[in-house]
Parts: structure tokens; C-alpha cells; sequence
């Protein structure tokens, strides 16, 4: 169903969130004060477009919020953010969502919350990233984590290594490795293209694979894919900006962190706010101060600074010194596909963790949870199997599903069954599927 979609700010957030919404025939509108990002979003999107202030009535007006099915605040200034929801929802937005940096608007003794501005749901950025740092920390080896089911299910990504037992092997080989179903494979992102393997897949060098499974059975899969559990001990963190604060504090109670920052009062200031953690002036490119603090003995190294190219070098850096897992925070897009290639184990970008939250929160509705994931084109959902629909009381295998579907676990109750070619749907089951975008319609009425 085609939306009126109204976005304030035109940066790398509100950009590329209009990039992906245009493709579906959306009504969008983008806002922005700087002429150079209106000109950006004229050139490069086909989208409406006005310059001013995000802020102003009159604007607002121009932009007909009035008629908005979903109005986005997604400037880089919180004030800015609450005071263009809070006039969108007084002129009769329907839905209201904005991207705040600050979290004390959200925290329990805040003298204003959100909802005093109108605000259906906040997403703050560098808190879903420090949340995704810290599912690849409690899954080793991974490249990318995401839950289901309050944390019973993930979804789990690894890179195959030249050298790993799976390459040149067909699926249909491996799957039965998995005992008992406990895991299944869902997707292989291959040079930058998302394929939804058979049986007669071959498994290449270089391949992200993703998998699902119970929670408690991942370290058997990650096993199989040559990946052991290796727990994470020692951890350095490169910047103590808003993402390294809150991570380590985080992960200081259980892991022995160290976090490094290259602004000496900086480093003064916050050590005494982290009791259970290690806190280092120091210079992430300095090779003999890594060395110092024997960057070779550290599970895990996580750039997160403001500066990318900061971030990438020392992250190549440290896998050169012997780190076991590196983890990069990136500003844009740019480096994303490569960062891995060069030697980057993860790359997580701020700016489209924050654009996959704000578009689960568009598509998702109290009946049906929408989840995207940054490195492939496919979203997850949970649909309920109605009585008499076409996907019930059959065995899957049998089943003429569309081409880019995956069934990937069935939940009946309190129960999780990963799914395989012998499970049956049954008429009241919750299933969780991942689907490409234009496959979203059939799969509906698959269920209905």
C-alpha cells in the first residue's frame, strides 16, 4: 500500500531512507535547510523536495503533514527533531517517529518524554549499534547477529575463509550435519548479491552464510561451519564517544575491557564513571602502544571513533597485530562493501542501523513484526497461518513456495520447530519467514 511519507533532514539517515522507500512507489517528501542536500536528494532520488526549516509551520504545511501517513524527524539535532513532531502531530500526521540522540528523553525520570511531543517511536542511533556490538561480543566468530523471539531464535552470520571446510561442498551436504534440524541455512550473501541456496548450492570462498537456529544450539552450527565458540575475554575499544562509553559499560562486568581514547582530559574525565573498566590515553595507530597493551592477546578490537578512516586503519591494524575478531564502526556507506575483503571482520554502519530500525517501525504492525537486514535484500516476518490457507496442513517439502521464500522456524505455543521439508504448517501457528521485498504480497496470501 502506497504511503504519504514526510522526512525532515536530507543527511545520510534521511537519504538513504529515502533512497529505499522510493523504490515502492511511496509518496515521499524530503525536507532539509542546506540547499546542497536538496539538490543531492533532486538529483538522485525521485522524490519531492523543499528547502527550510524542518522546524517551521510553514514548511510543515508546505510539505502537506496534514495528509502524512508517516511523518520522520531525522535531523542531527534532537531539539530540532521534537519540535517538527510535535507541530506534525498538532497539523494530523498519523504516525510520528524520530531519530534522538540524547536518551535521557527516553529515560523513566525524564520530565518530558517523547509522547509529550507527539511521538509514536524513537530510535536512538548509537544505542542500536552499541545493542549489535554487543550480539556479535555474545556470539564469537559471527558477523552478524539478530534475535527472534525474545533472544530464543537468531539468525547468525559467518564469513567462509579460503581454507574452510564447506567450500566446494553442496548444501544438501551439510544440512544434515545439523542434528535433529536444530539449524538451518537461510541466505549467502556472494559478492554483494543475496542468494536463497537449495540443496545443490555450492558453497564458495569467501560466502557470508546465515543461518538460523535455537539460541542454545548455535555453538553446534557455528562448529559445523568450522566457527567454534571462543569466548570474549579481553576486549579493546578505540574511542570513548557516546558508543565506546555505553558499550563498555556494557561489557565491563563480565569481559576485561580496555578502552582507549586519544584525547587525554577526555580519558580523565570518564575513568572514574568506569570502575570495572580500564580507560587508556592513548593513539590507536601508535603500532608500539598497541603492541604495549598486547593488542595480540585481545578477543575482540572494536573502532568506534567519530573519524572512518580512523576506525578502518586501526582495525587493520590490530588484525595485522593479532586481535582474534575487529569490529568497525563507519560513518557511510561507502567502505561497507569492502571493509570486510580487506580484512574487517564486521563493519556496522550507524547511519543504516538506524535506517533498518526506522523501517521496521514503518512496516511493522500489531500483527505482523517487519525485520531488514543490512547486508541482504531480504526482510524477515512472523505471519499466523489462518484455517483453510494454502500454507497449512501440508508438509513443506510439497509445497510450490515462491522463488526468494524461506519458512525458517514455526512457533506453535510455546514451541520452536526450525523448519524443514517435513514440518507441517497448522492453522493458528506463528511462522517466521524471510522474503524478498517483492515476494511480501504473495507470501500474504499464502497465509491468509
Amino acid at each position: 500500500m502506497a504511503l504519504k511519507i514526510v522526512i525532515i533532514g536530507a543527511g545520510e539517515v534521511g537519504f538513504n531512507l529515502a533512497r529505499e522507500l522510493s523504490q515502492e512507489d511511496h509518496d515521499i517528501t524530503i525536507v532539509d535547510i542546506l540547499p546542497e542536500k536538496v539538490r543531492r536528494a533532486v538529483e538522485t532520488l525521485d522524490v519531492n523536495t523543499l528547502e527550510g526549516n524542518g522546524a517551521s509551520p510553514v514548511i510543515l504545511k508546505q510539505a502537506e503533514v496534514d495528509k502524512a501517513d508517516i511523518f520522520l524527524a531525522l535531523t542531527r539535532i534532537d531539539e530540532v527533531n521534537l519540535v517538527s513532531c510535535q507541530m506534525a502531530r498538532a497539523l494530523g500526521a498519523k504516525k510520528v517517529i524520530a531519530r534522538l540522540r540524547n536518551t535521557e528523553y527516553t529515560a523513566k525520570n525524564s520530565a518530558m518524554r517523547p509522547r509529550d511531543f507527539g511521538i509514536d517511536e524513537v530510535i536512538h542511533p548509537e544505542l542500536a549499534v552499541v545493542e549489535e556490538v554487543e550480539r556479535l561480543m555474545r556470539q564469537s566468530s559471527a558477523i552478524d547477529v539478530k534475535e527472534f523471539e525474545g533472544g530464543r531464535l537468531q539468525l547468525v552470520g559467518v564469513f567462509l575463509e579460503k581454507g574452510s571446510p564447506l567450500i566446494d561442498r553442496l548444501v544438501e551436504q551439510v544440512v544434515p550435519a545439523t542434528a535433529g534440524h536444530t539449524s538451518k541455512i537461510i541466505a549467502i550473501n556472494r559478492n554483494g548479491a543475496t542468494l536463497f541456496p537449495n540443496g545443490d548450492t555450492v558453497f564458495n570462498g569467501e560466502d557470508a552464510v546465515y543461518f538460523l537456529g535455537e539460541t542454545r544450539h548455535i555453538p553446534e552450527a557455528m562448529q559445523m561451519f568450522g566457527k567454534p565458540h571462543h569466548k570474549m575475554k579481553k576486549v579493546m575499544i578505540l574511542g570513548a564517544g557516546k558508543i565506546g562509553r555505553r558499550l563498555t559499560r556494557r561489557l565491563q562486568d563480565e569481559m576485561n575491557v580496555k578502552l582507549v581514547e586519544s584525547n587525554k582530559a577526555k580519558a580523565w574525565e570518564i575513568a572514574p564513571t568506569l570502575l570495572n573498566a580500564l580507560v587508556l590515553h592513548g593513539d590507536g595507530t601508535d603500532i608500539d602502544f598497541l603492541l604495549s597493551e598486547n593488542i595480540d592477546e585481545m578477543d575482540s578490537f572494536i573502532a568506534v571513533t567519530e573519524d572512518e578512516q580512523t576506525n578502518l586503519l586501526t582495525g587493520l591494524l590490530a588484525k595485522h597485530l593479532g586481535a582474534r575478531h575487529v569490529v568497525v564502526h563507519l560513518n557511510t556507506t561507502s567502505y561497507m562493501p569492502i571493509a570486510r575483503r580487506i580484512g574487517i571482520d564486521t563493519a556496522i554502519s550507524k547511519n543504516l542501523v538506524t535506517v533498518e530500525a526506522i523501517i521496521r517501525a514503518i512496516r511493522s504492525t500489531a500483527e505482523m513484526e517487519v525485520t531488514r537486514f543490512e547486508d541482504l535484500s531480504m526482510e524477515s516476518l512472523e505471519l499466523v497461518a489462518e484455517k483453510g490457507s494454502k500454507i497449512s496442513g501440508k508438509p513443506l517439502g510439497n509445497l510450490s513456495l515462491p522463488t526468494g521464500v524461506v519458512v525458517g522456524a514455526i512457533l506453535r505455543g510455546a514451541s520452536i520447530e526450525i523448519a524443514s521439508a517435513e514440518s507441517q504448517i497448522m492453522a493458528g501457528d506463528r511462522v517466521l519467514l524471510f522474503v524478498q521485498d517483492e515476494q511480501l504480497e504473495k507470501v500474504k496470501k499464502l497465509f491468509g
